[in-house]
């Protein structure tokens, strides 16, 4: 059974040496499971990790592709994920 982070550094060496090029699209996440017979849900694990390195990105519709300058720092989080600081409530009062 692979870890889904051991195939993410495949796919990440394979980024740093050039035979995925920025802008090149990853195949499907089902498909990709299929080529390195992992499950779906390890390939989905797979991609959002490759995500969260700045590596790939994800367009709803089209697909996954490789991002033009790889180690980019990954999008601003959304609101609904956790912070990487304290969120300060200390005048958080009625006027």
């Amino acid at each position: 059974m692979k870890d889904f982070r051991s195939v993410a550094d495949g796919v990440a060496e394979e980024i740093a040496a050039g035979r995925l090029k920025g802008g090149e699209r990853l195949p499907p996440q089902r498909e990709f499971a299929r080529i390195h017979a992992i499950a779906d849900s390890t390939a989905a694990r797979v991609y959002q990790e490759l995500a969260r390195r700045g590596l790939t990105v994800g367009q709803v519709g089209r697909g996954t592709f490789v991002t033009d300058a790889p180690g980019a720092p990954a999008p601003a989080p959304a609101l609904s994920e956790p912070a990487d600081s304290r969120i300060d409530l200390e005048l958080n009062h009625p006027v």
